[in-house]
């Protein structure tokens, strides 16, 4: 409570000492990972990630992940509206996860008028796995594919991709990567595939490539990375925010080929 008897000058300076508090406040960011099988949502003030959850997928992750995004902020005294920043992951990943992470994060930030920040699972897996000098983030894409990409790491631990990311074999990933040394492997599919690896390395390179394997949700590392791109002011719009899909849907490869269901054939017909 200000001074009855402090001068005017006294409360002008008191307002900007207020005022420089609030923009060095750390932000509070809701983040989602739809990417994958499962659904997580981390709440984070800054870098430090305050609560995070997780629940394994379902038909209905759409109609219940406003549900469990809720109760996650109750459960931190916190509602929609104490959001700063909205943070998803972009992909790649199973697109119709991807679409419902995308979508709720938009509609948040179309209701609350705050920004969002797009993040990859790829960046995300490497930038969980710094300090490092190069890491490979490998996902798993289904169908006995893999996506990977290649990171080095900026001064203040960004990641920077060193080639574009890909969907491939787990083999055609390492030999993309076979000439990179001191190089760290992280993502689900890594941890997976750590065998596959270490015999790829060989003697060549013997204690130079290692995997890397995380004890935590990924939306936790989306919060994070989030956070460091929101102090760049690397901020969205929904208008703006677009999907990491690097392969196309399977719906569409089938448009293409003339591979309709029954269902969109009977519709043609009709018309």
């Amino acid at each position: 409570m200000f001074n009855a008897c402090a001068s005017a000058e006294d409360l002008v300076v008191c307002a900007r000492l207020i005022k420089h508090d609030l923009t060095l406040a750390e932000p509070i960011i809701l983040a989602l990972d739809t990417s994958s099988k499962g659904t997580s949502i981390a709440v984070a003030r800054g870098a430090s990630v305050l609560r995070c959850a997780g629940e394994p997928a379902d038909e209905k992750r759409a109609e219940t992940l406003w549900t469990e995004a809720r109760s996650l902020l109750a459960d931190l005294g916190m509602t929609i509206r104490d959001i700063d920043v909205f943070a998803v992951c972009i992909g790649p990943g199973g697109f119709t996860g991807l679409r419902v992470g995308m979508a709720s994060s938009m509609g948040f930030s179309a209701a609350t008028g705050k920004p969002l920040v797009g993040v990859t699972s790829l960046e995300a897996v490497a930038f969980a796995a710094s300090p490092a000098v190069a890491v490979c983030a490998i996902v798993t894409a289904y169908k006995g594919e893999v996506y990977s990409q290649l990171f080095s790491f900026d001064r203040d631990g960004m990641p920077v991709a060193q080639n574009d990311p890909m969907a491939s074999t787990l083999v055609e990933a390492l030999d993309r990567v076979a000439l990179q040394d001191g190089l760290i492997f992280a993502g689900e599919a890594a941890e997976a595939g750590a065998e596959v690896i270490m015999k790829a390395a060989g003697s060549r390179a013997e204690g130079k490539w290692k995997t890397n394997r995380s004890d935590h949700r990924l939306a936790e590392d989306v919060a994070r990375l989030a956070c460091l791109k929101y102090e760049r002011g690397g901020l969205e719009t929904g208008e703006r925010l677009k999907a990491c899909y690097v392969r196309r849907p399977e719906a569409e490869i089938k448009l293409s080929l003339g591979l309709l269901g029954s269902k969109i054939k009977r519709s043609m017909k009709s018309e």
